[in-house]
């Protein structure tokens, strides 16, 4: 080291295990290139044919083939296959693995779809791809990688950051500016560590998508891809922005003072590599010198752990990851193609109409030099005429000669660019050229077979949008905040404060107060309504907790995530209407078969619509018609559980019974009310007879009574003591019980009268029509209410 170093020993020590532990990395790197330069430089050269980038003005030889080309059709082939195997964004279909009864398992799978389906709608995703599928058919190998990136967010300042702001301000320390504030994460969601504290929180989370270039990707030694140890990926970064994105003091550690102050001096972009280690689930970052800039810990935690899922490789062979150009396949056939046309070109230029005649002849020149419609005289007619006219004196250039070889040329070029389809695949019909004289069956046979090959190559794309999709689904519930997914989705995942807030119950009357029938019915419904509403929020609060333990969960192992067919290939629209015309034919023949059978009930219902939905299956009809026929599968079986609904006949009987059954009801309590006024009518008769036996018994009595005293006057006048009386009677008890007998003769005959005079309300059925009539309810009279006229 140099004597002007100012680190540590220790310091030093570390420095120098950083070194060799970067200075290592880079020798893998480095190995793995060797391993793949006879296809990188096969890539390079494709990318060059593809861009015409190098130029020669030589065309007479063939040492410029492979340099330039008047026939591109490595240009052709790659913007022909590209936009046939993506040209649309892909729709994730996610569904649980078992279609069990599990509502928040339901709302997972929803909500997770949303989610990426809003990560993917900017057709970000689908240019990405198609990055990929380029460089995949132009040098061997696609690549795209995900990164997933948040803002740091800190929250209002409470009280107590308040004090304590104060508090080291007068202790004269430096305090943090108070107040709510938003800080960009790194690529990894790793954010600055100073100023972490409770208050700070993820948001605005989201995941971007990245094509690289073949030329920045190398792995590990693997014979398959799950198996690599290992993943680097060339980056460039400014050199301003080294102490922003790298750890400054891991650098530090690592560089002694002279190559500090070059480090600072230098102008050019600091370049390295980025390191996915598997092993220790760590991403370290190292320049060309081998000093290690930053170490990471698992950033995304995948399963898998690499960013990136299996690159595209439309060639590879099993049990070597190293990939082969496509173009290098038929590259000798491009060459001689190319030669061909240059060919053509270069006769194409001598073929000018163009001639020699003898020198002393000036009228020769003057009709080669006259325009058009233009006769000029000639002297000496009768000799031109005697040596054979003008095709005599004249020679022209041999054109037909070139003529001749340019079409033996073309004829050549055709066929090599035939040998050029058959290798690659592409088929007349897929490139759009046919033949008016074949047949319809033809064509269709081209169609089914020539295409083959592409199906081969949209089901690759398909199944990469496939693993991203499994990515994201394990990036989204473990990286962002339970806040942002319900901003997303508009799936409910938090408990909102009347969700945690219980119902309660209507408080109950005091216990002295008798409730009228219609208000204790009120107050009855009132509280089981309030059971009800508690049992749902409960309910209710029961599913959120069970989606935010799912959330926390492998979620690939639960549901089948997956790409809707097609979904990254518009499908030709002639062949989608075709598809859709049969199939409903098909089903209009169908249901016409069934129909009558169902109605005679030679077939159920349920059979019939499950017979039709696994005939539906055949066709590709999309997610939400699939999704309608399973609802109409269970809505069926559910159907078939209950009983069968009346018929019109039956149900209009049914109401004519009731009707009956009404009407006697009616009749009979018309009876029992008119049985029960001649009841009180005959009490109230035989009381009255009963107060008038009393009162003559009660006359009797004292006019025996008035006759015993005149006797006992008489007695005593005589000196005779008279007998005692036996039947002294009582004039004041007497007159309490007729009173008490004359009230409550008063109340029977109140309480007749108010069961007569009482109105009725008439019951009417659904038609309209009366069915009974029943007493109507009065309210009870509240204690300390005037009396009425019977009960003064």
């Amino acid at each position: 080291m140099s004597k002007a170093d100012k680190r540590t020993p220790d310091q030093q020590k570390q420095g120098e295990a950083l070194r060799k532990e970067g200075s290592k990395w880079l020798a893998r790197v480095e190995a793995a290139g060797k391993l793949e330069k006879q296809w990188m430089d096969d890539a390079e050269k494709a990318v060059k044919a593809y861009t015409g980038e190098t130029k020669s003005d030589d065309l007479s030889t063939s040492a410029t083939l492979g340099n330039t080309y008047d026939f591109n059709i490595l240009f052709a082939n790659v913007e022909t296959i590209v936009p046939a195997i993506i040209n649309s964004p892909p729709a994730p279909d996610i569904r649980r693995r078992f279609a069990d009864e599990d509502p928040a398992a339901k709302d997972v799978a929803e909500l997770i779809e949303r989610a990426i389906r809003t990560q993917v709608d900017d057709s970000k995703l689908q240019v990405e791809l198609e990055g990929e599928a380029q460089d995949g058919f132009l040098a061997g190998r696609g690549i795209i990688r995900l990164r997933f990136k948040s803002d740091i967010v800190k929250d209002e300042t409470t009280s107590e950051e308040l004090e304590r702001a104060s508090d080291a301000a007068a202790d004269g320390a430096p305090a943090e500016e108070p107040g709510s504030a938003e800080t960009a994460g790194d690529e990894y969601g790793a954010a600055s560590q100073a100023g972490a504290g409770p208050a700070e929180r993820l948001a605005n989370e989201c995941i971007e998508f990245e094509a690289v270039s073949w030329r920045d990707y190398r792995h590990g030694p693997a014979k398959r891809w799950k198996d690599r140890p290992w993943d680097a990926f060339r980056f460039v970064v400014q050199r301003e922005d080294e102490d922003a994105v790298f750890d400054a003091g891991l650098i530090s550690i690592q560089t002694n003072d002279a190559e500090k102050k070059a480090r600072g001096e230098s102008d050019s972009d600091l370049t390295g590599w980025e390191i996915w280690d598997k092993g220790s689930r760590k991403v370290i970052f190292i320049d060309d010198n081998g000093v290690v800039l930053k170490k990471v810990d698992d950033p995304l935690g995948l399963t898998d752990f690499f960013c990136i899922p299996a690159p595209v490789q439309p060639i590879e062979l099993t049990g070597r990851l190293m990939p082969v150009n496509p173009f290098s396949i038929y590259s000798k056939l491009a060459d001689e193609l190319d030669l061909t046309t240059k060919r053509i070109r270069i006769i194409t230029n001598h073929m000018r109409v163009k001639g020699w005649y003898p020198g002393d002849a000036g009228d020769i020149a003057n009709m080669l030099a006259a325009e058009d419609a233009e006769f000029v005289p000639i002297g000496n007619a009768d000799i031109w005429a005697a040596n054979g006219g003008l095709s005599g004196a004249v020679a022209f250039w041999p054109v037909e000669k070139f003529i001749a070889v340019l079409r033996e040329l073309y004829g050549a070029r055709e066929q090599t660019k035939q040998a050029i389809y058959e290798i690659t695949g592409i088929s007349d019909i897929v490139r759009g050229a046919s033949q008016a004289s074949e047949t319809a069956t033809a064509q269709n046979i081209k169609t089914q077979w020539g295409s083959l090959r592409i199906q081969k190559m949209q089901r690759m794309m398909e199944r990469c949008a496939r693993d991203i999709f499994v990515m994201m689904a394990e990036i989204i519930p473990a990286k962002f905040s339970h806040e942002t997914l319900q901003q997303m989705t508009g799936v409910q995942i938090l408990p909102t404060q009347q969700d945690l807030t219980p119902v309660q119950p209507p408080p109950p009357p005091p216990q002295d107060v008798q409730l009228p029938p219609q208000a204790q019915q009120q107050y009855q419904a009132a509280v089981q309504a309030a059971q009800e509403a508690e049992q749902q929020r409960q309910a209710k609060l029961a599913k959120l907790q069970s989606i935010q333990q799912l959330l926390t969960q492998r979620l690939a192992m639960m549901y089948r995530i997956d790409v809707e067919s097609d979904s990254t290939v518009k499908a030709d629209l002639t062949r989608q209407k075709a598809e859709t015309a049969e199939f409903m034919q098909a089903a209009g023949a169908y249901w016409a078969a069934v129909g009558p059978l169902i109605q005679q009930g030679e077939m159920s219902k349920e059979v019939a619509i499950e017979i039709f939905a696994a005939n539906a299956r055949l066709f590709n009809l999309g997610k939400s018609v699939e999704d309608v026929l399973e609802k109409m599968v269970t809505d069926a079986k559910a159907k078939a559980d209950q009983p069968p609904p009346a018929s019109a006949e039956q149900q209009k009987a049914q109401a004519d019974a009731k009707a009956r059954e009404a009407d006697q009801a009616a009749k009979a309590a018309d009876a029992k009310i008119k049985q029960d006024a001649a009841a009180q009518d005959m009490q109230f008769k035989r009381e009255s007879h009963e107060m008038t036996m009393a009162e003559k018994r009660l006359d009797l009595q004292a006019k025996r009574q008035a006759a015993r005293i005149d006797q006992n006057q008489v007695l005593l006048a005589n000196a005779i003591v008279p007998p005692p009386d036996p039947e002294q009677i009582d004039g004041q008890a007497v007159l309490r019980e007729m009173a008490a007998q004359r009230d409550q003769f008063g109340q029977l005959l109140a309480a007749l009268i108010h069961e007569l005079s009482k109105p009725k309300q008439i019951v009417r059925d659904a038609q309209g029509r009366a069915v009974t009539a029943v007493p109507m309810q009065i309210p009870q009279q509240t204690p300390g209410a005037p009396a009425n006229g019977y009960n003064q």
